[in-house]
């Protein structure tokens, strides 16, 4: 077996990316995971998962979510209104009473079997969207194998659900910037995925030919959106106008992802260590090498502020001798969590990782700042997790790491972060390896841990149940 920590990391980040696209792993392979948390769960002195608090200020949901908010206090003491010498308006010589609105018209439920109670989209309400609204993709009940099917509905701030149109398609949710159009990726039932537009009044799906095949969402940088395509070799990214040609920026070095600046401008490729660190910018794509401690080798979890970039560093992996356990704590090997110099500075140690510490893995910058990350389970208090036990959530401020407040129930395992929402989205699910029903997904405010549940997970669903979510654009 071998000791390569990129080697497993690459591993570990398939097997995510597996359950993402909604393949399950076979009985075997589940139960030797199983089993591995088991022992770890039994044996380990710090627990790892302890990333749930009690949230302030926790939101109420209504319907199936139960998602209510609660009516604003009034003051102790109402008072007196004052007299004003404002005449009574006269009343109109043919007597009319004034106009009333129109009451709202009354929901109408959707029966699909399978999947959450939900109600027929009321007319216009695709415009009346905005930030705080979501469009879920859940596999279909139709679909046979949980690939070819998909179901979209409208999720509201207040909690209601509402059905929009059915795909004849597997699709991952990528960007929502206009009312009644959708940006996702097609999975391809026999030949490669690809970037499509979605109408969500009608279902009609529209392949972009200017995105090539197998390409993966990166964000989006002002109006353009960001993709990527990976070959052994190398990484591509593809900006991608409201109209016209797309234009490609070569990242360098083949990687597993990749992040934009807070600003959108410039783009680093990650994760896996490696011993460079290759920022890009978009609109002229020079790049420029990172400086990264001396002698080490660096991942990258995200943006902390505009030039910072959030890393684990550590010594390299030695070679794995016969019968030698195939396991490389981080914390064995000098590891440390790094900011490194996006503007070209040297590299600034933030923390030394101990054996209960927080490694950060995949993080996103927050907009008051800090970068909220999930925790690389690398480190000798990870036991028999070793690289399989990816949960929790954790905010970064400089040097300074704190759980992540958040109410998502005792029984949920943090499988991943993203900015969005309140502040933060989170998802989770009672073992993160596994996908069935699909993942939970919620809303936290990072300041407050108020919670707010968005999407459940289907039981009895096909797999995976919910495929993903993507929230509305400011207009």
């Amino acid at each position: 077996m071998s000791g390569d920590l990129s080697a497993r990391l690459d591993a570990a980040l398939r097997r995510q990316e597996q359950h993402e696209e909604g393949t399950r792993p076979d009985a075997a392979t589940l139960a030797d995971l199983h089993a591995r948390v088991a022992r770890a769960r039994r044996g380990r002195a710090v627990s790892y998962a302890a990333v749930a608090a009690a949230a302030a200020g926790v939101l109420g949901v209504a319907g199936w979510f139960g998602l209510h908010r609660a009516p604003a206090p009034q003051p102790a003491h109402t008072p007196t209104p004052t007299s004003t010498a404002t005449p009574s308006p006269t009343p109109s010589p043919s007597g009319d009473a004034a106009p009333t609105a129109d009451p709202p018209a009354p929901l109408v439920p959707v029966s699909l079997p399978g999947l959450p109670p939900m109600y027929e989209a009321p007319e216009g309400i695709l415009d009346r969207t905005g930030p705080g609204w979501f469009v879920v993709a859940y596999a279909a009940p139709s679909a046979a194998d949980g690939d070819d099917a998909t179901t979209l509905a409208l999720s509201a701030p207040t909690g209601e659900l509402y059905h929009l149109v059915d795909v004849d398609a597997g699709l991952h949710l990528s960007r929502w910037s206009d009312a009644g159009v959708l940006r996702a990726v097609r999975r391809g039932d026999d030949g490669p995925s690809r970037v499509v537009t979605v109408d969500l009044l009608t279902g009609r799906v529209t392949a972009d030919d200017r995105v090539p095949p197998e390409a993966s969402w990166v964000g989006a940088s002002g109006d353009d959106e960001v993709w990527m395509t990976t070959s052994d070799e190398s990484t591509t990214l593809h900006v991608v106008p409201p109209t016209g040609r797309a234009r490609e920026v070569a990242v360098g070095s083949s990687g597993q992802g990749a992040w934009l600046s807070p600003d959108g401008r410039r783009s680093v490729a990650a994760p896996g260590f490696g011993p460079a660190v290759r920022v890009v910018d978009l609109a002229t794509g020079a790049g420029v090498d990172l400086d990264v401690p001396a002698g080490q080798t660096c991942s990258v979890a995200g943006w902390l502020d505009a030039d910072g970039l959030l890393a684990t560093c550590a010594d390299p992996v030695p070679p794995s001798g016969e019968g030698e356990r195939d396991v490389q704590y981080l914390d064995h090997r000098r590891g440390q969590v790094v900011r490194l110099d996006a503007a070209g500075g040297a590299p600034q140690p933030l923390q030394q990782l101990t054996g209960d510490g927080v490694a950060p893995w995949i993080g996103h910058p927050l907009a008051t700042g800090g970068l909220v990350a999930t925790s690389l389970p690398l480190l000798s208090g990870s036991g028999a997790c070793f690289d399989v036990c990816y949960d929790g959530a954790y905010v970064w401020e400089g040097a300074s790491v704190s759980p992540l407040a958040a109410d998502v129930g005792a029984d949920q395992e943090i499988c991943s972060v993203e900015p969005g929402g309140d502040g933060v989205m989170l998802r989770t699910n009672g073992l993160c390896y596994e996908a069935a029903g699909g993942f939970t997904w919620w809303t936290v405010d990072p300041a407050t841990g108020a919670t707010r549940l968005v999407a459940r997970a289907v039981e009895g669903a096909p797999d995976p149940g919910v495929r993903g979510l993507v929230e509305r654009a400011a207009p």
